[in-house]
């Protein structure tokens, strides 16, 4: 029942309209766009919807306020589809909808569901750097006016209780699949889905001992686009919730910002890819938020 990737994430908002607007800055293509709210997509076809707060058909939080009520995981196949359907039924809530989604819930009380995977996969071409005699960008000029458009979302971050948060973590290693990357016993716990590489897909924070959504985040393709990209968010009047920097547990580059949807979003890049040899590193003590960050 390998579990692929974030396939879709549906959103809360009180001002709907802050929120198509941040979403279409952050540079995600508007597949519809209404009073009542939004959908985006990446170029992966991974899905953001934003509803307004009044929306009956949003799914419950453990959050109130803008958040997200949903998080949609992409599975491999049918069969591994059946097989979580069979493995949550055990002991909890399982429900399909009629294009046979799965919907339940987390340990912490957070909406979760599952899908086959629609990916779209993207051909990229690696960045081209020019170091010394290595020359692969040669009479091509980095265009200083570009748009960034992320390509993919690539993990989600929630704040939960601190009591019980080994088996909050426990519920998608144990019962998910999910692999376990890194892990601060004082803060949460960084894991990646099976069927993927990423340093993390999902993290678990407890820390701020308190339950709701931190933060998504987008790759992009290197620092060059986490800079232009977070430029031109500030000059359309949104707010940076950190400094660019490249954090030590996953070594991503980032540049977070306050998102009016709820929580945070991040621009990332570069981030440590893991398979089934790597050894999760634990620590007591959180080792820092960032090898280095820029001043203010």
């Amino acid at each position: 029942m390998a579990i692929q990737r974030v396939e879709s994430v549906v959103y809360r908002a009180d001002d709907v309209a802050a929120g198509i607007r941040y979403f279409g800055d952050w540079g995600l293509e508007t597949i519809e766009s209404g009073a009542s709210g939004a959908v985006f997509r990446t170029p992966e076809n991974q899905f953001i919807h934003l509803r307004g707060d009044g929306d009956a058909t949003l799914a419950e939080s453990p959050e109130a306020g803008p958040t997200i009520c949903e998080t949609v995981w992409g599975v491999d196949n049918k069969a591994g589809l059946d097989a979580i359907g069979a493995e949550l039924s055990k002991d909890r809530e399982v429900t399909a909808d009629a294009n046979g989604v799965l919907h339940s819930k987390d340990e912490t009380g957070f909406s979760i569901a599952f899908q086959v995977s629609e990916r779209t996969v993207m051909d990229l071409d690696a960045p081209r750097f020019n170091l010394n005699e290595n020359i692969p960008r040669l009479n091509v000029p980095i265009d200083p006016d570009q748009r960034v458009r992320p390509i993919r979302l690539g993990h989600v971050v929630f704040n939960i209780l601190t009591e019980g948060w080994e088996n909050a973590a426990a519920f998608y290693i144990d019962r998910l699949g999910f692999r376990l990357s890194d892990r601060a016993n004082d803060t949460g716990s960084f894991m990646r889905c099976e069927g993927g590489h990423d340093h993390h897909n999902l993290f678990l924070a407890h820390r701020q001992n308190k339950a709701g959504l931190n933060h998504t985040a987008y790759e992009v393709r290197d620092f060059d686009e986490i800079m232009f990209a977070g430029k031109f968010m500030k000059s359309q009047g949104w707010t940076p919730n950190t400094t660019p920097g490249r954090h030590i547990m996953g070594s991503n580059l980032f540049w977070y910002f306050k998102n009016p949807a709820g929580g945070v979003t991040e621009f990332f890049a570069d981030m440590d890819r893991m398979d089934d040899n790597w050894e999760p590193r634990i620590w007591d003590d959180n080792p820092g938020f960032a090898m280095w960050m820029f001043d203010d």
